[in-house]
């Protein structure tokens, strides 16, 4: 058996930050996080363990309480909310969504903002939160009509493109394309705002299932860019498991000729990765 582990698999920056800090707070109190610090259940338990609590709304939180903002940003109305119940913000909003928030505020002056990414994900609320009215958000190509329509009730002359920072690199190059067309007469400003991170792994991902007869995503099923790695396998492998602990594997045949690809989100933890390593290293 080959077991083949992607260099770019676990925990990205964003991510790393993220949780460390969230750790480091903990060790003083008990504090709440408004939504899913991560998409992984596994990390999220284990900061509960050590006195997370996880809200769904900021009325759940006390005033004058400390409340986590998530690795995926929040709009601002959400910080403005906070002010008023003088909540004391910990803002771990990953870098590269935060420099997202600071372009479309720069642009949404004199141009109208397009987000291309996953409409319910929670980076994009928070990224068509800072965009100002004249936004709109592109899944798939059925969205550019609609986003033109109400492109064409402005007066605006110019569009400013940005990603969700964990869609598909090969669908984003296929929107951008389309935008082009259909915003033929405007002044198109596009920028992939996909974290490397993201683009890495979607290239990794390809590579490495071009050459095993089996993949395994390892990660989240509500992580985003999980989902893109197992599309991106799915295509290049014939056999392709989504799994988020070593558990879902236990009831898989492999043989010694297998070759295993293995690659995990960016909200998979190390320890998760090594558990199905050492795992398939004792089946054969």
């Amino acid at each position: 058996m080959e077991i083949i582990i992607a260099k770019h698999a676990g925990f990205c920056g964003g991510v790393d930050f993220a949780i460390t800090q969230a750790k480091e707070l903990l060790k003083k109190e008990p504090i709440y996080c408004l939504g899913e610090i991560v998409h992984n259940e596994q990390v999220i338990k284990e900061l509960e363990q050590n006195g997370m609590i996880t809200v769904n709304s900021i009325d759940e939180i006390p005033e004058y309480s400390n409340v986590i903002f998530r690795v995926h940003g929040e709009p601002i109305s959400t910080y403005q909310k906070a002010e008023e119940r003088k909540l004391k913000i910990q803002d771990l909003t990953c870098a590269n969504v935060k420099r997202i928030h600071q372009k479309v505020q720069e642009h949404k002056k004199d141009a109208f903002i397009l987000i291309v990414g996953t409409k319910i994900h929670p980076e994009v609320i928070g990224t068509y939160g800072f965009s100002g009215r004249n936004v709109s958000v592109i899944e798939s190509e059925e969205d550019i009509l609609d986003a033109y329509i109400k492109y064409e009730k402005t007066l605006l002359e110019k569009v400013f493109v940005v990603a969700q920072t964990t869609f598909s690199s090969r669908k984003f190059d296929e929107l951008a394309d389309e935008i082009r067309k259909n915003f033929c007469e405007a002044e198109v400003f596009i920028e992939k705002t996909i974290c490397k991170s993201t683009e890495n792994r979607q290239l990794e991902a390809f590579k490495i299932a071009l050459k095993s007869n089996i993949m395994l995503i390892i990660g989240s099923k509500n992580s985003s860019n999980t989902k893109k790695l197992f599309g991106v396998a799915r295509e290049n492998c014939k056999i392709v498991y989504a799994i988020e602990t070593v558990e879902a594997i236990k009831d898989i045949k492999f043989n010694m000729n297998d070759k295993i690809g293995i690659i995990a989100g960016a909200s998979t933890p190390n320890y998760i990765i090594d558990d199905v390593k050492r795992y398939l290293e004792g089946v054969c």
